[in-house]
């Protein structure tokens, strides 16, 4: 490995520790907490990967003013005072999902119409807090998520199809809370920060129709391989025999109000700012991409051999900044995650340049179904790992990139961060 690639592997590996320590990222609720109108007692709820984290600070900051609560995350092994905390699964959701989510509703249902509640909501809920609709086992749900995150469809389409699958989700929620105060609090993980699709909007009226969520699965060729229930409750929803979620035109909810926190901008924005100190020149994509991985890793790669090919406005030594949420269609039978692939692919397309290094980061430190994060590569990855006899076309092919990055030592590891501000991308041109 070249002396610059030791050192930005060095620096992008010390931006990981900074952004897991939340140094570029401080999620502060107090402001929103303070400027929130509260009616009798404050009742708090949640689910997501954050949810922790935030029921933590509403304690701090409401105190005895909280009646009870219960948030649904990752881990359930830490305690809070008041706010009773139990476990889910991600990013599917299985029976401890589904038990702590009956939980979290009989709760709901016990709570005055002269109190408020604090609906604490972050990436992740969607399998977090899922109770299936009647004549849908756990294990049929499970399959369903797993066919469509797996398909290439985007997390709004996702969603759309979870939405009319789950008794939670959609609005169903605040529809229960109709006449209550109830103050969503929204981390978002989603592009363009929609709270219909943050956590496929538990609390919100929704948008979309059965008729939509048959279309998302015809389209992407899902509608015979997903579970014969799937296709019954879908059905029935088109044909008027299942309740549609909660609509905007007929859910006058006067005593809703949604606080949505865009975190992933910032992260990206200080994360920038932290690089213009370390000496390079820095560009932050404007926005949240929403695309295929291929796709983003292919714009990320051209913008880097531009800044080398000297075509572009950024001058070495550049760091070039990206977040948002890709999407994978997989095909082989291998292990990975998007930011696994994604670096995978960007090594492939990066071999041989002059330095180049890139790191694809889950900032929830969870990878897809894999034990990483992502991994950090750079232009000379590829070519060690074909001197291996490693062929990283092979990889791709079978969407096996956890076990080439293991192979290569390229693997990122972090541990759940207890956050979710979408995926990083970083690359350093030199």
């Amino acid at each position: 490995m070249s002396e610059k690639s030791v050192k930005h592997r060095s620096t992008l590996q010390e931006l990981v520790r900074k952004i897991v320590e939340g140094h570029f990222f401080d999620l502060n609720l107090s402001d929103i907490f303070s400027s929130l109108q509260i009616e009798g007692k404050v009742w708090v709820l949640g689910a997501g990967k954050a949810s922790f984290e935030m029921a933590k600070q509403a304690e701090i900051f409401f105190g005895s003013e909280i009646a009870d609560g219960m948030v649904i995350a990752p881990q359930s092994s830490r305690d809070l005072n008041t706010v009773q905390v139990f476990k889910g699964s991600h990013p599917y959701p299985d029976s401890d999902s589904v038990s702590s989510s009956y939980e979290l509703w009989e709760l709901a249902k016990q709570i005055p119409k002269e109190d408020t509640i604090i609906f604490l909501l972050s990436g992740g809920a969607s399998s977090l807090f899922c109770i299936p609709a009647p004549g849908i086992e756990i294990d049929e749900y499970y399959k369903t998520c797993e066919l469509l995150l797996n398909s290439g469809a985007s997390i709004h389409e996702v969603n759309i199809v979870r939405k009319h699958l789950s008794e939670t989700a959609g609005g169903r929620l605040g529809q229960l809370f109709c006449e209550n105060r109830l103050i969503s609090v929204i981390l978002s993980d989603v592009p363009g920060d929609n709270p219909e699709f943050i956590g496929s909007g538990p609390t919100v009226p929704d948008s979309s129709t059965f008729k939509q969520a048959f279309q998302i699965l015809k389209q992407y060729k899902l509608w015979e391989a997903i579970p014969h229930s799937v296709r019954i409750q879908i059905s029935k929803g088109m044909h008027g025999d299942s309740p549609e979620t909660p609509k905007p035109e007929t859910s006058k909810w006067e005593k809703h109000d949604v606080e949505v926190i865009s975190g992933a901008g910032i992260l990206a924005e200080n994360v920038g700012a932290y690089l213009n100190e370390e000496g390079f020149n820095v560009r932050v994509d404007e926005s949240a991409y929403d695309s295929d991985v291929k796709e983003i890793s292919k714009r990320i790669c051209s913008d880097a051999i531009s800044v080398l090919s000297r075509k572009s406005n950024i001058k070495k030594p550049a760091a070039l900044i990206y977040y948002g949420e890709s999407t994978v269609n997989v095909k082989g039978d291998g292990k990975g995650g998007r930011n696994q692939e994604l670096a995978l692919n960007a090594a492939v397309s990066i071999e041989g340049q002059h330095t180049i290094s890139l790191l694809s980061f889950a900032t929830d430190g969870v990878d897809g179904p894999t034990d990483a994060s992502g991994a950090i590569i750079d232009s000379e990855t590829t070519l060690k790992a074909r001197k291996k006899k490693l062929e990283p076309e092979n990889y791709l092919q079978r969407n096996d990139s956890y076990h080439f990055h293991k192979a290569m030592d390229t693997l990122l590891k972090t541990g759940p961060t207890g956050n979710n501000l979408m995926d990083l991308q970083v690359a350093l041109v030199d």
